[in-house]
């Protein structure tokens, strides 16, 4: 099994070996190099990906500013979700922080496989659920914490983004200054 089939099927145990074996035939392996971007701002999201290994960032060029609005790490699925399931231009591009390996598959291939084999369909509701529920944990964070609240929940709950991720992706992440974060680290400290 590769790591995609391997990570679904410690998620969700229900997949028989046909269905298995259709995801490992769907899902493209390919290398990306750091600097690499899979999507860009404007163009419409064509693809999803599994992570399996290296660093994304998903960002949006506003007003001239870089704003970081989301990291992708080993075991995740990347894409631009309001991109890809409603065809529409991206507003945010993906690009890769770091060399990494990916499975890849289309939109119109993604819906080809979940009609073939109900329990493809059901695993892609269940990661879609998991997501949703990120993303409402994260707005909740966004629209009702402070800067520092926001740097302390990060050291609890996902330290690997301060050991990993550059600081000003991060303070952007934060929606903060870098001066900003270097202040709250100092206060922390």
């Amino acid at each position: 099994m590769n790591p995609l089939t391997e990570y679904i099927c410690k998620q969700n145990t229900s997949l028989g070996g046909a269905a298995i074996d259709l995801l490992e035939r769907s899902f493209c392996k390919v290398g990306k190099k750091k600097g690499d971007i899979l999507l860009h701002q404007g163009n419409t999201c064509k693809d999803l990906y599994f992570l399996s290994e290296g660093i994304t960032r998903s960002y949006s060029i506003r007003d001239g500013l870089d704003i970081t609005t989301w990291f992708g790490f080993k075991n995740d699925f990347v894409t631009a979700f309001a991109s890809f399931f409603p065809k529409e231009p991206s507003y945010e591009s993906i690009e890769m922080l770091t060399d990494g390996v990916l499975y890849q598959i289309s939109y119109h291939q993604l819906l080809e496989i979940q009609h073939q084999i109900r329990e493809i369909e059901r695993a892609i509701n269940y990661f879609s659920l998991l997501y949703t529920v990120q993303l409402e944990k994260r707005l909740f964070v966004i629209q009702t914490h402070s800067a520092k609240e926001k740097y302390k929940l990060i050291l609890q709950q996902e330290p690997h983004l301060i050991q990993h991720i550059p600081n000003k992706h991060l303070a952007s992440y934060l929606g903060i200054t870098r001066e900003t974060l270097s202040r709250i680290r100092s206060s922390i400290n």
